[in-house]
């Protein structure tokens, strides 16, 4: 085939292309056999050529191949402008390549040649554009154009590459990167990327769109790590690390790239986004050690404090923990941690979490509802809540939640050497997970602290009144002395307070066993603590040493008259008439007890020589007769025992 085309060498290309034989290189003269050779190859080589006007843009010449790609035939292209098969942006770039091309024209019209580049100018690259097929279909063209001289005036000669196969994979690779947590950089020598997909944020995305026409360096100068990677890559060292960056943790992989010549002229970076492994590797740390501590902590609030600091790191959310009433239901503030929130909104959360079961309703930023795991309503600003009970299910002990503001980004995951924005949005699975983690953490804590106090009130109290015991009662005893004797510099020092006991011994308690029963006697128990309780003063300790044997702890007193009115008004209100209930009928009982008083002392700083004279002086009373209050001397001996029922009490001291 032949046509309109001479053979020229094209400026900057490598390769001939074909201008009008009426613009040929000769000034006009037919190129003779070269003509046919040059059609033949180029038809064969299946390049695509036209020619445009340099005024207008209008297609004066186009092969076939061209034609092809166009999607149109020769008659109908040629006479059309170049532009009108073009999407409107891609047509102004190629009026803009056409001009700067036409800019290498020489200046005098009467000189044929074709002005060459200046030297070391490097060539402009292929312009990417998209031609618009009948139908509306788009076709991914390359174009590398030249300008000519010509007898009707200069034109422009372009070489047009169809690079859909191109494309497809290029659109292949980018799908596969964008949906993949592995993203791809080229850099120069420049800092300039060359070439990059698979960003994983939107922050990232449009650096690396900066950084097309800046350096990196400048780009991501707020990125230490990254760049001393990327630096030392340049200087032709590998390297590989984890770092973090725009609130991801990322597994960074740096490889020079040599020319010919052994020089480093590209830096690719390979990086892998972990932040899932590595927030799963987090949580799993932080889970261990708080199980750790919830072993070994003794303090309830110690560990309440350390569980909402690791939810608040680790979720970038508020966290805060609410305990339980077990008698009241009501709720108390006792741990918070991360940004201020409103004590009653909090308390409003946790309050809704009670209500139902973890997972019957879930928050998000526009209100609407959907069934996940410890989510609660949002607040009225579009908060994401979670909340789960701690506890035994239908009898929590505490409530503990996490907020989180709405927001597209996803949590921050701090990383050594890194400054990440606060934490928003929803909670995703494993956060959720995260959280009921931590509360079945805290749950089996809680059991055990449950479990502990259970135990510490058994060696404490006596469990059939529930008032303190022998043990708890020695305890308290020796922390009043202790008291008594910082206060006075001494042993009781008058002025410096004291420390009394009443011992309480119940008269004809067996009789009431064998004639009424067991069951009777321990109710009569219960009544004897009650009104014990009552008669006593706020700050005395009311405790049941054995049987039917009580004492009243007072502490800070001035002398022994205010241990004697207390013990007085214990007498009183239990010579009270009692109600017993007996296998076949209730019967009323009058009890009398014998009280013994003893008060703190030189001599008498010990809790048990303090607690046995407060004895001996209750066996004098009773010596004396039911219902008396006898207050222990010095000359009672303190190893003396009781003395027989028959026997008087004591006289005076022998002078």
């Amino acid at each position: 085939m032949t046509g309109p085309f001479t053979t020229i060498p094209a400026t900057g290309t490598g390769y001939a292309q074909r201008v009008p034989r009426s613009a040929s290189l000769d000034g006009g003269r037919t190129a003779g056999p070269a003509l046919d050779v040059t059609d033949c190859l180029l038809e064969r080589l299946d390049i695509g050529l036209l020619a445009t006007t340099a005024s207008d843009g209008v297609i004066s010449d186009v092969n076939d191949t061209a034609s092809r790609i166009l999607g149109r035939d020769r008659a109908a292209l040629i006479g059309s402008r170049l532009g009108d098969h073009l999407l409107p942006g891609d047509a102004a770039r190629l009026r803009d390549y056409h001009h700067r091309q036409l800019a290498h024209l020489p200046p005098d019209p009467a000189h044929s040649a074709v002005r060459g580049r200046a030297a070391g100018e490097a060539p402009e690259p292929p312009l990417a554009v998209r031609l618009v097929r009948p139908g509306g279909s788009l076709v991914p063209v390359l174009i590398v154009a030249t300008a000519v001289p010509g007898d009707d005036g200069p034109q422009v000669v372009s070489r047009v590459q169809d690079v859909t196969e191109q494309e497809q994979a290029n659109r292949y690779l980018r799908l596969v990167l964008d949906h993949s947590p592995v993203s791809m950089l080229l850099i120069d020598q420049s800092g300039r990327s060359v070439f990059g997909l698979g960003a994983h944020t939107a922050e990232e995305a449009a650096g690396l769109a900066a950084a097309e026409s800046a350096s990196v360096f400048d780009v991501f100068a707020d990125h230490p790590q990254p760049m001393a990677l990327l630096r030392r890559g340049l200087a032709g060292e590998p390297g590989a690390r984890i770092v973090g960056a725009f609130g991801r943790y990322l597994d960074l992989h740096v490889m020079p790239i040599r020319d010919p010549m052994g020089q480093v002229s590209l830096v690719a970076a390979i990086t892998i986004d972990i932040t899932e492994r590595e927030s799963a590797r987090a949580a799993q740390a932080h889970l261990a050690d708080l199980a750790r501590e919830a072993l070994v902590t003794l303090e309830p609030a110690v560990l309440w404090r350390r569980a909402t600091a690791v939810l608040a790191e680790h979720l970038g959310a508020t966290a805060t923990l609410h305990e339980v009433d077990g008698d009241t239901g009501a709720l108390g503030l006792v741990a918070t941690d991360g940004p201020s929130v409103s004590r009653t909104v909090a308390a409003a959360i946790a309050q809704q979490a009670l209500r139902g079961p973890a997972g019957s309703r879930s928050a998000t930023a526009g209100g609407e509802s959907a069934t996940a795991g410890g989510e609660v309503d949002p607040r009225q600003d579009g908060w994401f809540v979670l909340a789960e009970p701690i506890g035994l299910r239908g009898e929590p002990s505490a409530v503990l939640a996490v907020q989180r503001p709405p927001g597209a980004a996803g949590p921050p995951y701090t990383s050594p050497g890194t400054v990440l924005p606060a934490g928003v949005g929803a909670f995703n699975d494993s956060e959720r997970s995260f959280v009921a983690a931590v509360a079945g953490v805290l749950g089996a804590a809680a059991a055990r602290f449950a479990a502990e106090r259970e135990i510490r009130y058994r060696s404490q109290h006596d469990l059939l009144t529930g008032l303190p015991n022998r043990a708890s009662l020695l305890e308290r005893l020796r922390s009043s002395l202790a008291e008594d004797h910082r206060a006075g510099d001494g042993e009781g020092r008058a002025g410096a307070g004291r420390t009394g006991i009443v011992f309480v011994d119940l008269d004809s308690f067996k009789a009431v066993n064998d004639t009424y029963g067991h069951l009777a006697g321990d109710a009569l128990l219960r009544t004897v603590a009650r009104r014990l309780r009552a008669a006593v003063r706020p700050c005395d300790v009311v405790a049941r040493l054995a049987g039917d044997e009580f004492a009243v702890l007072c502490t800070r007193i001035e002398s022994a008259d205010t241990v004697e009115r207390v013990a007085a008004r214990v007498l009183a209100s239990l010579a009270e008439p009692v109600a017993i209930d007996g296998s076949t009928s209730t019967s009323t009982i009058t009890i009398t007890a014998s009280a013994g008083v003893a008060v703190s002392g030189p001599g008498l700083t010990d809790p048990d020589r303090l607690l046995n004279a407060s004895d001996i002086a209750m066996y004098a009373a009773k010596r004396a007769g039911a219902g008396r209050c006898v207050v222990h001397q010095d000359w009672m001996r303190l190893s003396a025992g009781p003395a027989p029922p028959s026997l008087a009490p004591p006289g005076p001291p022998p002078g």
